[in-house]
């Protein structure tokens, strides 16, 4: 029997190490870390650091009528041609992101469509504002998730962003049937309220580790949404966005979906801007009359 097994190994040998690497591949492949694997999946884009994100924007500090200050970043795409109209992306921060030093905002899942890669397919301008700190883009508990919109006045940061937002659109050369908004935990929850507040402007907004009113929904349910979410998200809960999503789903020509990180817990973000198809899918929207 010994005979016969050496026999086979012999008149196989060239199977066995091909079968031998291969597994070895394949176990290697299984031990890759999970940004690793994202840096595969993401298609290339890119994370930079801060310096490049400051270095590519225009800094800027608005100020309202009655004297209310509000600092933000402006990235107008590489070759802007004011008598070309350009897709507006308003990038909303969360909470860690707050001051008054016009930078801290600019991370990756804010800032990082500003990368080569994207602007060259889809070259577009970023509005990125920056919340006062110990202030919301949405007066509301984060833990609890979902609200009721009758019950929470517009915020007075959500306010400036918004005048700020109709500054740019006004004065730069905006694509207005491409408007998008997209925003993570803090602005998440203001991607959710700027998108209920202002259902006639957006095109199409990605709420991400955020919550909004599930009894909106009649008024926002033509509005292309794809919100992303971790399922072990102990900041916000799931059921911020499950609630709206599903919602949403309960009605007629809704255009909603929802992208759940398995084992993945507050920092969806940090892969949700990554996605490749949401590129595609986010500017191949537009707002119809």
């Amino acid at each position: 029997m010994m005979y016969l097994y050496i026999l086979l190994f012999v008149k196989n040998r060239n199977f066995i190490v091909f079968f031998v690497c291969l597994f070895a591949q394949l176990a290697f492949a299984q031990t890759l870390p999970l940004d690793k694997v994202d840096s595969h999946l993401n298609n290339g884009i890119s994370e930079h650091d801060r310096a490049f994100y400051e270095k590519n924007t225009i800094a800027c500090i608005y100020t309202d009528e009655n004297g209310m200050k509000m600092p933000y970043r402006l990235f107008l795409p590489p070759g802007y041609n004011p008598n070309k109209e350009y897709p507006l992306l308003l990038s909303l921060h969360g909470a860690g992101s707050r001051g008054d030093d016009n930078l801290k905002q600019l991370r990756p899942w804010i800032a990082g469509w500003m990368d080569e890669k994207v602007q060259n397919e889809y070259p577009c301008i970023i509005l990125m504002p920056q919340c006062p700190i110990k202030k919301q883009w949405v007066n509301v508990p984060w833990k609890e998730g979902s609200y009721m919109l009758k019950d929470i006045p517009i915020s007075q940061p959500m306010k400036l962003a918004k005048e700020i937002f109709d500054k740019i659109v006004k004065e730069e050369s905006v694509e207005k049937k491409r408007i998008y908004v997209m925003g993570a935990s803090m602005g998440g929850y203001g991607t959710w309220n700027f998108v209920m507040h202002y259902p006639k402007l957006v095109a199409a907004a990605v709420p991400i580790c955020g919550a909004g009113d599930p009894l909106m929904v009649k008024k926002i349910r033509k509005i292309p949404i794809w919100a992303f979410h971790g399922d072990k998200d102990k900041v916000v809960p799931l059921t911020g966005s499950t609630d709206m999503i599903n919602s949403l789903k309960s009605l007629k020509k809704n255009k909603a979906r929802v992208t759940i990180y398995e084992g993945v817990g507050h920092n969806s973000y940090a892969r949700a801007w990554k996605e490749s198809e949401l590129i595609e899918w986010l500017f191949s929207q537009e707002k119809h009359k």
